[in-house]
């Protein structure tokens, strides 16, 4: 698995893992931390940590967390990485690997989102809320009533270089 690719569901029941591995890339430090089953019970092992490339020369996470991953590797003398070192070995086969992968981003900043709810002040606030929790920043909040023309509103979401959105819909 390439560690451009997020692992959303595990490929072994909860019973069947072994070993978890959860990354977080921070503005300055990317930590990787490892986790072991053991008689049952989930069990901290070992943290490394490595600087974020996020910046120029590098320009690419992946290498701060490939850092901290091979350092858990040292530490713990399992290995995580694919043999190639391109990415995190998931699912553990044995030998090589871990069973789950998560990745978090914890950088100042945050990623830049344009919030989008049906009625201004239920769903549009709510997610706007939940953008805000998730540590995003948001460059505008849009819904079907907040005052502006449809042509007002396609403009500002064309004049956001990358905006992403957050969709909230009303329950059922």
């Amino acid at each position: 698995m390439s560690l451009n690719e997020v692992m959303m569901t595990p490929s072994k029941s909860n019973e069947e893992m072994e070993y978890i591995l959860a990354t977080d890339v921070g503005s300055t430090t990317t930590k990787a931390r490892f986790f072991h089953r053991r008689n049952g019970e989930w069990r901290f092992l070992v943290a490394g940590e490595a600087p974020t490339t996020v910046e120029s020369p590098y320009e690419d996470v992946t290498l701060g967390v490939r850092n901290a991953v091979r350092e858990v590797e040292e530490l713990t003398g399992h290995q995580i990485l694919s043999e190639d070192g391109s990415g995190i070995a998931v699912p553990y086969d044995g030998n090589v690997g871990v069973d789950l992968y998560c990745t978090t981003s914890s950088a100042g900043g945050g990623l830049q989102m344009m919030v989008v709810g049906l009625i201004k002040m239920m769903t549009a606030e709510s997610a706007n809320r939940a953008a805000l929790g998730a540590g995003g920043i948001v460059m505008d909040v849009i819904s079907r009533d907040d005052g502006r023309k449809p042509y007002e509103k396609i403009r500002r979401i064309r004049s956001l270089r990358e905006p992403y959105g957050v969709k909230n819909k009303p329950d059922h």
